[in-house]
């Protein structure tokens, strides 16, 4: 009976009750797609950050710290332990070196990163080294190349220093410009093959970091496992930053519709004072007179999470589909960023923000109906 009643009083609100359901239903819609940006941005990162750059973790040499550029050069070791793992493509070395780049008269400082040419554990370009006898070559990023304005086929000098600490600078040729979605290995950086560096440092059998494709079961001397928590720890600070603002901003969305939501009900129970205290007189307990206007505000959710679901599933499954193009503008942000975000659409998604918003409506209907109970059944038969 209750729900009967529920849904007479819903249709017969006219007017009222679809400006409720068109303002929720808008609200469902764009916390939808901001929900929905906000995990596909992240699980993106995350993914090509783990294809790309840290796989299954990585071990760094006891001295290496990613942010002091000062000893990168001193942080190196044997990385004999590792070469079963190396053997099976379970693991690589990256050797680094502090450098400077030349290139039409202009100088800058950047990160010497050897690797092998063969791995294939991380999705790096490595196969696109040129293996001509003679010639060194050397690949980096697109934005990289942007800020040195430098092109395929390119020769550029780079300077650095061997163990011994005697500079050394060699000729090199681009020989691949790669379009990877993330920046951490290519702004500041050029890619050249680990033998050559090695031999050039005369640093055979060293590197200053190691990536694997799961940890050991074994402690290296000499060598720091940095799993998941740390590799992301970076980018788990600024999800946290993000996702405090994108919920502030539901927040605000969600109190609108509270407001709505609570202002309808408290009018609904001033208006129908007569009918509230038929029911009761009839038979009807007071709390369940409660639950039919929690029904009714229940309803509210129903539909217009039905109306708003209608052209924003669709649309998000599009965005996810195509992606949101933001041009060029994220490359000097230096956080991961592709150029195109690719939203989320998920059921995941979709129940948790429809969850969220029947939540938030039935709380607010029920209090809202709440102080029914206070009422004088016999004032309310009067209309007062």
């Amino acid at each position: 009976m209750i729900l009967r009643l529920a849904i007479k009083n819903f249709f017969g609100a006219g007017l009222r009750t679809w400006l409720n359901v068109g303002a929720l239903s808008i609200v469902f819609a764009t916390i939808l797609l901001m929900q929905g940006m906000y995990t596909g941005l992240f699980t993106k990162i995350e993914n090509d950050m783990i294809h790309f750059e840290v796989a299954g973790g990585q071990y760094w040499q006891k001295n290496y710290d990613p942010h002091n550029f000062l000893n990168v050069d001193d942080s190196y070791a044997d990385y004999s332990a590792f070469q079963d793992k190396i053997d099976l493509d379970e693991a690589v070395p990256i050797l680094i070196r502090s450098a400077y780049l030349y290139s039409d008269a202009n100088m800058q400082g950047i990160l010497l990163k050897g690797i092998d040419r063969n791995q294939s554990l991380l999705e790096m370009p490595t196969h696109t080294f040129n293996s001509e006898p003679g010639i060194i070559s050397v690949y980096m990023g697109s934005i990289m190349a942007k800020h040195a304005h430098i092109q395929e086929g390119d020769n550029v000098m780079i300077r650095f220093r061997d163990k011994h600490g005697v500079n050394n600078a060699i000729e090199a040729e681009v020989s691949h410009i790669m379009h990877v979605p993330i920046q951490s290995i290519d702004i500041g950086q050029i890619w050249i093959d680990l033998n050559i560096l090695q031999k050039l440092t005369d640093l055979e059998n060293h590197a200053t970091i190691v990536t694997v494709n799961e940890p050991l079961s074994r402690k290296i001397g000499g060598w720091d496992y940095q799993g998941m928590d740390v590799m992301f720890a970076d980018l788990t600070a600024w999800k946290m930053q993000e996702l405090s603002g994108g919920y502030m901003m539901m927040a605000i969305l969600l109190g609108l519709v509270v407001i709505s939501v609570f202002d309808t009900q408290m009018l609904a129970i001033f208006r129908r004072k007569k009918e509230i205290g038929t029911l009761v007189a009839i038979g009807m307990r007071q709390q369940g007179v409660v639950w039919l206007f929690t029904v009714e505000g229940m309803l509210y959710a129903v539909f217009a999470v039905i109306i708003g679901a209608v052209p924003g599933i669709p649309f998000l499954y599009y965005l996810q589909k195509h992606g949101i193009n933001l041009g060029s503008s994220m490359e000097e942000l230096a956080m991961n960023i592709a150029n195109v975000i690719y939203p989320e659409c998920s059921w995941n998604v979709i129940f948790t923000v429809s969850a969220m918003v029947f939540i938030v409506v039935i709380l607010v209907s029920y209090f809202a109906a709440k102080r029914i109970t206070k009422m004088n059944i016999v004032q309310t038969l009067k209309g007062k």
